[in-house]
This record gives structure tokens, sequence and C-alpha cells, in this order.
């Protein structure tokens, strides 16, 4: 009996210590089936920056009337298309039709009374040379002369004020274009005397369209004009949209601390499918190499713990700029493996030299199999 109980402790004593030295990394070490591992292999690489920002018209207009008075007529509607010269609106013309004639009126009084004292001035000129009138009475119908033609010139110019007046109380378009504001309706009153009120908004042509897209100063190193530009709209999400970089506007805003810059992207609507205030989430490709070797990024974020830099040997890693450090499972140990970096994007990482199509390397140690 005592023989029997000495034979299953030692047993259990061995599988405990094999055990241990498995689940530790004794004797056993390291295999490859502790370890997530990926295989290189070559594909393309997209260096962008994101954004976003509202689509535009690349040109719109502010429709107004710089004089007052009641909307008569309203003409136009959302999204009526336009031609230049095109009569919008009209303004009650009453009061302005009193104040030409009124104007005209004026001219007229001033006319007369210019000939009157053209008339006594050549007149007193005439007496003044048979030296029948004083020197005083020729200056004195001088002075009534030239006042007269300046009173007439005050006329002209409020006659002509009066004329423009009532001509503005036509709104006309003045560019081709749709309609994609209307601030007005008829019988309603709009009052210029402080700032000309806007009656409607003009696009010039919806089928050229802008965004503008804000992008810190970190990225706008990168950019410059002519860059191919993808962007979605949540209207249509499963639908990508093109454009290119037209402008990098030099005034900068502040957001969150954050020094923001405008860059302006030009886009083709021939569709008719993007509308203005709609948001752009925009990608603007700096560089893409289509068929390069590369690494996906999580591989960069393996480290190697305290079991695992048992088999590993303790050589100490110098890293120049533009290099990075993996890790491969050789020969069943962990062997940190140097490689140069080139294009970066949000996953991959382009390799330039130091690694192989077809060489695996280390994403994850699964420890779950080590407990």
């Amino acid at each position: 009996m005592k023989i029997k109980t000495l034979i299953i402790g030692g047993l259990i004593v061995a599988a405990g210590i094999g055990g241990y030295m498995h689940f530790s990394g004794g004797a056993k070490g390291l295999t490859p089936q502790d370890f997530e591992m990926i295989t290189l292999s070559n594909g393309p690489v997209i260096q962008q920056v994101t954004a976003s920002g509202k689509i535009q018209p690349v040109n719109t207009v502010s429709v107004g009337t710089q004089v007052s008075g009641i909307i008569e007529q309203v003409l136009v509607d959302y999204n009526d298309e336009v031609q230049k010269d095109q009569l919008l609106a009209k303004l009650d013309t009453a009061v302005l039709q009193e104040n030409k004639n009124d104007a005209k009126a004026q001219l007229d009084l001033a006319k007369a009374k210019l000939k009157v004292a053209k008339l006594n001035y050549e007149r007193f000129q005439k007496l003044y040379k048979d030296k029948l009138i004083a020197k005083a009475d020729l200056e004195d119908a001088e002075v009534n002369f030239a006042s007269a033609e300046a009173q007439e010139l005050s006329a002209i110019a409020a006659y002509n004020k009066a004329e423009r007046n009532y001509g503005y109380a036509t709104i006309v378009s003045p560019v081709s274009g749709t309609v994609i504001s209307k601030e007005v309706e008829e019988g309603q009153t709009v009052a210029a005397s402080l700032q000309t009120p806007t009656l409607f908004t003009i696009a010039e042509d919806l089928s050229k369209m802008q965004i503008e897209a804000s992008i810190a100063e970190a990225d706008i190193g990168m950019i410059v004009p002519d860059m191919p530009v993808t962007f979605t709209v949540d209207a249509y999400p499963n639908d990508t949209f093109h454009g290119a970089v037209r402008q990098i506007r030099l005034s900068p805003t502040e957001e969150s601390n954050v020094v923001m810059y405008t860059v302006v992207i030009e886009v083709d609507n021939s569709s008719r499918k993007l509308l203005p205030g709609m948001t752009a989430f925009v990608n603007i490709v700096i560089e893409n190499k289509p068929d390069v070797l590369r690494i996906p990024t999580s591989a960069l974020q393996f480290k190697p713990n305290a079991t695992v830099r048992q088999f590993m040997d303790k050589n100490k890693i110098d890293l120049k700029m533009g290099e990075a450090v993996i890790y491969q499972f050789k020969n069943g140990k962990v062997v940190p493996v140097v490689f140069e970096k080139g294009l970066i994007d949000t996953s991959w990482i382009e390799v330039q030299s130091g690694l192989k199509a077809g060489d695996k390397v280390i994403t994850e140690f699964i420890q779950k199999r080590r407990k």
C-alpha cells in the first residue's frame, strides 16, 4: 500500500514538473503555435489626409435692392433656372415715380433760371460796355449766372439719382444660374436705409461645386494643388466621388488650440447628385504606391514579454532614422529584425529593405496557452 502511494505521488510530481516546464517555456521552449503571425506580400500603400467640409457652389451671388419699398411681384421661386438680366422681382414704384417727377420739375426750374440769368448777364455786359451801369452790377449778374449753372448741375444730379432709384425697383439677375434662396414674398416691405437687404441667392453653376475642408497644420505641408481627392457624403454612402485640390488658403483659423488651413477642392457635379450644404468626408491622396512589399502597422505593436524574452538574444538594437523593428520566429527563438520603412498609411507600411515577400512576422503572443 505504501509503495503504491509513493508511485502515485511520484507520478503527480512528475506531471506537475512537466506541465510547468511546458507552460512556462521550459526545456521544450516555444513553438510557432505560441504566436499569431502574418505572411508578407505585395499590395497598395496609399498615404492620405482625411478631413471634412461643406459642399458649396463655386460662385454664389446675393441679389438685393438699394431702395426701400413694398414687393409688388416675385417672379421666381426656389430651384428656378434664371438667365443673366432676367427679371426676378418688382417693387411698388408709386413713390419712386413721384420722386422722379419732382426731380424732373426741379431740373426744368433750374434750366429756366439759368436761361434768365444768362440773358441778364449778357445784357449787363452790353450796358457796362456802353458805360450805362456800374461794374458792381455786372459782377452781380455774373455771380447770378454762375449760381444758376451750379443749381442746374445739382438738379441734373438729383434727377439722375431719382431715375436710377426708379430703375432699382426692377430686380434682375446679375448672372445665369439657379435660385437657391428666396428671402421675400409679394407684399413684404424691404428697408434699405442701413444696408442692402438680400432678396435672392443665385448659384452660378451647380454642375461645378467646391469643398472647403479644414486641414491641420501638421498635414498642410504635404498638400499641393492638383492632388487627387476622393470623398463620400451621407446621402450616398455607397458612392465615392472624385475631385482635386484647387487652392490652399493662407489665412489660418484656430480650433481647440490647433491651427487649421482651408483647402478648396473642386468637384465635378454633372450628375447633380451633390447639393449645397452637404457634408463631405474627404481623403486627399498624398502618394499612392499600388504594388509594393508591405507590412501591417499592427506588427509593430508587438513587444516581447518576460516569457518571450527568455528565448531571445540579448543583442542591443540600434535603429537609424526611418527604420523599425519587428520579430520573427526562427529555430525555436524570437529574432528581432530591423527593416527600412517607406510610405505609411493608416493600415500598412511599405518595406524598402530588410524583409522579403513570404517572410512571416509575429503580430501577437498567445499568452492564454502559457498561464
